[in-house]
């Protein structure tokens, strides 16, 4: 252990500012999975409403044997038989309500439809694999189908029962218990004689959360995110929001030209807005400003916070929701500088934009905070500089995303142990990056413009379609440093969010069953809980080290081995430490030190250590760990330590 003390110095007089209540957030976008199929969306049965290729024409063409040809993936052929059935992925036969007999591009308006050449003797149609996550609960099952008044044979496992179609189309319900304990199963939907129309079919736990998982639910309110941030995200510049309203029986799949992906449409507003509220989370729009319009998006904020004596708040009351949702702040756009957005564009058409929204939003909300697109860096010809100096309307925020590491694109991912020094310093280029910013809008507006940094992590492993990553230790003390640097830039830094919330680079993980905290999500458990009222000025007097270079990020050589943030509530000091020695526990001395009433350690036997389904606790939040002295405080090597001091 070294003997040299790291000097950590604050005073309660000593202030920056109110730490803002929008500093500990997440993101929710449709990506991989994070929403549907293994995602926090609770919904058994994989591609519902039968949207996108068939499975003869895109995975095995005419070489293989064709007797699933009409098949919408994941589904498949039962009993399959060229003489007697034959599948097609009609789009000429599927439900309508309203204005949706309006057909549109992409829209996945389509049904699978059995058709029984020559009467059989055996039932024949589709199945799919599905995993029942909750076989203790009872489930909801519905089908929306039509035909000529035959029998449909339904089994789900264990369980089997008919149905008898109609010549119009009609939904068909009933609840079901599972009578074993097999979470896997085979889901059948089957006629002997004639043809079948299917819209689309759902099983459904009865038990969800406005139909989010409630086992996932639960664990995010032991975090309670500051807010969340929906619909994206590179996603959103393709959304429309009035199609993700109503029955969801009766919205349309589309193809996500954002994410190469077919979009179920189960997941849309009211869903999102009663969830964030069941989790105390504020909830945050990001407004399409890549092929939407000022009117799409004032529309939408009539929607959501209109009186129902609106237009679009009495279809909010039609849709089961009279009271106005509490929505207080939206980003007009994300990315418009890429080349990856759809309808991305040069800043000065941006600003120019962004304006024309904001005076449409606020005709139909005037009390509205509202966030501009920024870039982190000056890789868009000076992108911050020339928004900043040409938007007229209202601006709270302004927007920068950044993703240490970035090897996602080499042919060899780095491994753990070597990329553990790059992780933990790459907070250094974030502050950089974050200065850098702070004298942008300073240099460049009047205006009383703070940052939203609200896309941040690590992209080391994470590779289309699911970009999956394995956080460890590593990432959570990069997250805690990052976060020390932000609190110590509060007056300046008013929101963080996290990139992602599920799955997709996501703080928590889903495995059928199994659902785990990453390292990470336990430092913003902390943080979020705890770092509450005045920002103390804090100075931190440490020994550095080199990190070499790695990915996108440069050679850093003067890297403290600590970092710390303080603030100050209702007596109480909130202290956030991170060591990043990787093998040396460390000294340090700070003002008050025998006052520490609690404190609370994140870290493992290996600086590598991560959650998995197989150890879903293996980091854990250890509390009053830490040896404190007469005069000092030991802090574990590569750890993170939150004290509560009272004074």
């Amino acid at each position: 252990m070294s003997k040299q003390k790291n000097k950590i110095q604050f005073h309660t007089e000593n202030s920056i500012g109110e730490l803002s209540p929008h500093m500990f957030g997440a993101n929710l976008e449709h990506i991989g999975e994070a929403i549907y199929k293994n995602g926090v969306w609770a919904e058994v049965i994989e591609n519902r409403k039968f949207c996108g290729a068939d499975k003869f024409i895109w995975e095995t063409g005419v070489k293989d044997d064709h007797l699933d040809f009409g098949i919408i993936r994941p589904w498949k052929g039962f009993n399959p038989s060229a003489k007697h059935v034959m599948y097609a992925h009609s789009n000429s036969e599927y439900i309508v309500k309203g204005d949706e007999q309006i057909n549109r591009f992409g829209s996945g308006k389509q049904s699978q439809q059995i058709t029984i050449r020559e009467n059989s003797e055996i039932n024949r149609g589709i199945k799919q694999s599905i995993n029942i996550n909750f076989v203790d609960q009872e489930h909801r099952f519905s089908i929306m189908l039509k035909g000529t008044g035959q029998k449909v044979y339904i089994q789900i496992g264990e369980l089997n029962f008919v149905i008898k179609s109609r010549t119009k189309w009609f939904e068909f319900k009933k609840n079901i218990k599972f009578t074993d304990n097999k979470t896997t199963k085979n889901l059948s939907i089957s006629i002997n004689s004639d043809e079948v129309f299917i819209a689309n079919c759902s099983l459904m736990p009865k038990s969800t959360i406005y139909g989010f998982r409630k086992d996932i639910t639960k664990l995010i309110k032991e975090w309670v995110p500051s807010y969340l941030r929906w619909p994206g995200g590179n996603y959103l510049s393709g959304y429309n929001w009035i199609h993700g309203i109503g029955d969801k029986n009766y919205r349309l799949p589309f193809y996500d030209f954002a994410w190469y992906e077919w979009e179920n449409n189960d997941v849309g507003t009211d869903e999102f807005m009663q969830w964030c509220e069941y989790i105390g989370s504020e909830p945050m729009i990001t407004i399409n400003t890549g092929n939407g319009t000022p009117a799409e998006g004032a529309a939408w904020i009539e929607y959501l916070t209109g009186s129902v004596k609106t237009k679009y708040g009495k279809l909010r009351k039609k849709n089961g929701r009279s009271q106005p949702y509490n929505l207080k702040t939206i980003f007009i756009g994300n990315e418009m500088f890429g080349g990856w957005q759809i309808g991305h564009t040069d800043a000065k058409t941006y600003a120019l934009k962004y304006d024309k929204f904001v005076k449409a939003i606020k005709k139909v909300n005037p009390n509205l905070r509202y966030i501009a697109v920024g870039a982190c860096m000056d890789h868009f010809g000076h992108w911050n500089e020339i928004v900043l100096k040409n938007i007229k309307e209202r601006i709270d925020e302004l927007s920068i995303h950044y993703y240490s590491i970035r090897t996602e694109k080499d042919k060899i991912h780095p491994h753990y142990t070597s990329r553990y020094i790059p992780t933990v310093a790459a907070s250094t280029e974030v502050e950089s990056m974050l200065d850098k910013t702070i004298a942008e809008i300073k240099n460049n507006t009047k205006k009383p413009i703070t940052i939203a940094f609200d896309e941040w992590n690590t992209y080391v492993e994470a590779e289309h379609p699911n970009y999956i990553e394995n956080y460890n230790i590593a990432d959570a003390l990069y997250a805690g440093s990052l976060l020390n640097a932000c609190i110590n830039r509060g007056d300046m830094i008013t929101n963080t969010g996290i990139y992602h919330l599920i799955n997709v680079m996501g703080n928590y993980r889903i495995d059928g069953q199994k659902i785990w905290k990453t390292p990470t999500t336990l430092i913003l458990e902390l943080f979020t809980k705890y770092h509450k009222g005045k920002i103390l000025k804090t100075s931190v007097n440490s020994p550095t080290f080199e990190s070499p270079k790695i990915g996108k990020q440069p050679i850093y050589k003067k890297n403290k081995l600590i970092d710390a943030s303080a603030t100050y509530h209702k007596n109480q000091i909130c202290l956030s430490v991170v060591n990043k020695s990787e093998k040396e526990s460390l000294i340090i001395s700070i003002p008050t030190h025998k006052k520490v009433s609690s404190n609370y350690l994140v870290n493992g036997s290996s600086p590598t250590d991560i959650n998995d389904k197989k150890n879903l606790e293996k980091v854990s939040i250890k509390k009053n760990k830490l040896e404190c002295g007469k005069d000092y405080i030991k802090v574990p090597p590569h750890s993170f330590s939150l004290f509560l001091i009272k004074v």
